[in-house]
């Protein structure tokens, strides 16, 4: 290596370093400008969110925190991230160290781009490097953060955590908002759940069965398209218990009273057990199979004493059916088919009981999808309800 490479050399060595401080620097001066940038943006935010209701306190410290934190991160990283070539360094440096361009020259000397005898590029080179070395480099390029820049971090700090830190009335109509969401995402979870009992429910017809999930469905999609609204959900919910309080049927709710009456008559004897339970427990299909089977081969296996038995247990059914409420008892036909199954019974007609019995298990039957249909009438309007009540009441609070 020549003397002439090898004082270029040490020059680029002083170039590099200095351009690390400078670096350095630089992100001492720019990191609190960036914070500055920050928190100006995050005290923007909670003054706009103090008249709009826009985060919720616990959102805007994070998200004004993450603001401040990126701002000073981007100025702490952009001066690493400028790209910077020895040869423009060079220009920053005669001029920030006022070496009147003499960086510069030796620069274009050593890459060629200025042509000279070898003597004066020596000679400017050795000059260059001297003045490089007086260079008082703490002095001249200190590394200090802009003390106004700090400045005005803190005031605006201050201002922020003042402004998070007082009551925000918009906070109350956020925290409405969130519970009225809450409600409706309940809601909808709560009427999907019923759409799958109604679909699978006994005793409805297939038209009967169609409108109650269409109603459901139309609820269901009401209260997606009115999340931010309490009023829209409300609607929907009401328009959809208005077309399902057309699918009631009050008498249906005397049939049950019936069913429960003829399951009390029915409880004491080990013949009716099963009847009983099934009916108590609103399984009306498996009670009416249980008393058609008396019909066929269970009622041809009876003694004659068994025989007895159940023709009693039969008249007590008749007689809780009448005794309750005759207009039932007579709108189902079920107390007159107990009783006239009970009696040929006892008479000893064996064939007239059991086309009693098997009419009566019909009957039973066709009473029990009666009171399934309204069961899930109920259901779903109990379920409208509720939810209208809720989404209403989280909207008013």
């Amino acid at each position: 290596m020549t003397n002439l490479d090898s004082r270029l050399s040490n020059l680029k060595t002083y170039l590099r370093r200095w351009g690390l401080r400078l670096r350095l620097a630089g992100s001492l001066t720019w990191g609190p400008w960036g914070g500055v940038v920050g928190l100006g943006l995050g005290l923007a935010l909670a003054l706009t969110a103090r008249l709009w209701p826009l985060l919720t306190a616990r959102w805007l410290v994070v998200t004004a925190g993450s603001l401040a934190l990126t701002g000073a991160a981007l100025g702490l990283v952009l001066p690493w991230l400028w790209p910077r070539s020895l040869a423009a360094s060079a220009r920053v440096f005669d001029r920030r160290f006022e070496l009147a361009e003499r960086l510069t020259t030796a620069m274009e000397i050593g890459i060629g781009r200025l042509r000279t005898t070898p003597a004066m590029a020596a000679a400017q080179l050795a000059d260059t490097l001297d003045a490089a070395a007086r260079v008082d480099l703490h002095a001249m390029l200190p590394l200090r953060a802009s003390r106004r820049a700090l400045a005005i971090c803190g005031t605006l700090a201050a201002v922020l955590m003042l402004s998070l830190g007082l009551p925000n009335p918009q906070e109350d109509v956020l925290l409405q908002r969130a519970a009225v969401r809450e409600a409706i995402e309940d809601q909808i979870e709560d009427l999907e759940a019923v759409w799958e009992e109604v679909a699978v429910a006994q005793g409805l017809s297939e038209a009967e069965r169609e409108m109650l999930l269409q109603a459901l469905e139309e609820a269901i999609a009401a209260l997606d398209e009115g999340r931010a609204t309490p009023e829209e959900a409300v609607a929907g919910l009401s328009e959809a218990e208005r077309s399902l309080v057309e699918l009631q049927d009050p008498g249906a709710v005397t049939a049950r009273e019936g069913l429960e009456r003829a399951a009390e008559g029915m409880a004491d004897s080990e013949l009716t057990q099963d009847i009983a339970e099934a009916l108590a427990e609103g399984d009306y299909q498996e009670a009416a199979q249980a008393l058609a089977a008396y019909s066929g081969t269970e009622g041809e296996l009876l003694t004659r004493e068994e025989e007895l038995e159940l023709a009693q247990e039969l008249a007590q059914a008749a007689e809780a059916l009448a005794g309750s409420d005759p207009d039932l008892a007579e709108q189902l036909a079920l107390g007159r088919l107990l009783s006239a199954a009970a009696e040929a019974i006892e008479r000893g007609d064996i064939a007239e009981a059991r086309e009693a019995i098997r009419d009566a298990a019909q009957q039973m039957g066709e009473a029990g999808e009666r009171v399934e249909r309204q069961e899930a009438v109920e259901g779903a309007l109990t379920e409208l309800q509720e939810g209208r009540e809720q989404i209403a009441q989280a909207g008013s609070t």
